[in-house]
């Protein structure tokens, strides 16, 4: 490719990402840069509008397009997957964006809450072999394949224009797809996580399961405290978040 050619691409791009700053290759009509420069940032922008509309409806419109505005501007994204474009604002959010003061301490966890239902969603994963009726105390228990969870410093789950300031608050979320390949949050605790996190790593049975669970926590492993592990268990049968239990 000539190196001239090269230079125009360049430049061309500089004038679309930088929306207008930069000056355009020479000879274009500015009515068609005009609908070249909108066509690329709106389409960014509904990604991200559509992926993070809590964000956009709590920070209100002038905020969220400002920051739109930045991600568009100033991130290189690492994929060419439009898919992925949310997860760059994450990234962006995280280690990109110099955070200002009109910004809540919130909006990063809010943000990959909200994302984790598409990625969630658009996970690929194996259905593994389970019987839906099987016994999950003393079987092996199978998680839905496309599961998620994590610990985060806010109430992310009920933030809103109403409660646009929550205190901190230790809110522990899963979120998983079921057999019906649809996604589900589940507000649960920080003890319950480690439960979860227990059964994604070994294969274990239920009953040990919630034995390691309370070994691991320090707590007396007597009947109240395995019955209500075991009850978590049934619970997430009912759920779909447990499909059932291994048949082999």
């Amino acid at each position: 490719m000539p190196s001239d050619f090269k230079q125009l691409q360049h430049q061309f791009a500089g004038h679309i990402r930088t929306r207008g700053e930069e000056s355009a290759p020479a000879g274009i009509p500015e009515h068609r840069l005009k609908v070249y420069r909108e066509l690329f940032f709106n389409n960014v922008k509904g990604f991200l509008d559509g992926t993070f509309p809590v964000c956009a409806e709590v920070l209100g419109e002038e905020r969220w397009d400002f920051l739109a505005d930045v991600f568009f501007r100033t991130h290189r994204c690492e994929t060419p997957y439009f898919a992925e474009i949310c997860q760059e604002f994450l990234g962006f959010l995280e280690q990109g964006y110099d955070g200002q003061e009109q910004d809540p301490d919130w909006l990063y966890e809010l943000a990959h809450y909200e994302w984790l239902e598409l990625a969630v969603d658009i996970a690929e994963s194996e259905q593994p072999e389970f019987d839906p009726e099987g016994d999950v105390i003393d079987g092996i228990p199978v998680l839905a394949p496309a599961t998620e969870a994590f610990l985060y410093q806010y109430p992310v789950h009920a933030i809103s224009t109403e409660n646009a300031n929550p205190e901190p608050e230790h809110t522990a979320i899963i979120v998983y797809r079921d057999a019906e390949e649809d996604v589900r949050f589940v507000h649960t605790n920080p003890i319950t996580l480690a439960l979860l996190s227990l059964l994604k790593e070994q294969p274990l049975t239920g009953r040990q399961a919630v034995h390691a669970l309370l070994e691991a926590q320090g707590i007396e492993a007597n009947e109240a405290a395995v019955n209500g592990g075991l009850g978590i268990l049934q619970q997430w049968q009912q759920q779909g978040l447990v499909l059932g239990a291994a048949t082999c």
